[in-house]
């Protein structure tokens, strides 16, 4: 199926930057476009980047904000560049940031609200590093495509962030890959969460081929890059 991503509203990409500068904790009449904003956060025990519709934005400690003022905005959006500057730093990752504010076509596959088994059948189905990408943890509400036999083959979900965007998040079993069923259970959770009056966030893990188009099947836009670093120490 081919890429149905759409552009964005004026209206929808001035909620998105809204969310992620408040997250950062800058007011979103300090930012300008084409600009970055370096803020101290002494809660945070990591580096956050985030270039969104145009607007780049960091967060870390005082201490760490002294030494990023020069670096290439190409590198601040590489976490493992990023981290390799850094002294006790470990990549936490870079994603693409995806966005959503028009409900999927429909898919012909069976999804139901995913029920605690099938959550636990896909779990024991997958490693746990894909387990741990997919987000599913971290999600309030999730929906099942079912194979014929009615067993999960994919499950896909959200959960609220920031009042404004749904973190969407999907994962299909490895015997069951490739064949629709992630679509229609993502197509089912990103029609819930606009539902609810969110736009639908996707974060895909630069290098994860498979998520990023699996979201412009979906109908979502490439909006901005994510990197984050964990400071140790």
């Amino acid at each position: 199926m081919e890429s149905l991503s759409e552009p964005l509203t004026d209206i929808t990409r001035r909620r998105i930057v809204t969310a992620w500068a408040n997250a950062l904790g800058v007011p979103p009449a300090d930012i300008r476009r084409d600009e970055w904003v370096f803020v101290e956060r002494a809660d945070l025990t990591a580096v956050v980047v985030v270039r969104v519709d145009g607007f780049g934005l960091v967060a870390a400690p005082a201490k760490i904000l002294d030494r990023l003022g020069d670096v290439s905005r190409e590198s601040l959006l590489d976490a493992d560049a990023l981290a390799g500057m850094l002294a006790s730093a470990d990549p936490i990752g870079s994603a693409d940031l995806l966005f959503a504010e028009r409900s999927p076509r429909s898919s012909p596959s069976s999804v139901i609200p995913a029920r605690p088994l099938d959550l636990a059948t896909m779990r024991a189905g997958v490693s746990a590093a894909e387990w741990e990408e997919s987000g599913l943890e971290e999600t309030e509400c999730q929906w099942a495509a079912l194979n014929p036999a009615g067993d999960p083959a994919a499950i896909a979900g959200f959960s609220r962030w920031r009042s404004e965007l749904a973190q969407m998040g999907v994962l299909a079993h490895p015997e069951h890959r490739g064949a629709g069923f992630a679509y229609a259970a993502a197509a089912a959770a990103t029609d819930a969460a606009l539902g609810a009056g969110l736009i639908a966030q996707w974060r895909s893990r630069q290098g994860n081929q498979a998520s990023r188009v699996l979201a412009q099947r979906l109908g979502y836009t490439p909006l901005g890059v994510q990197a984050a670093v964990a400071l140790n120490g």
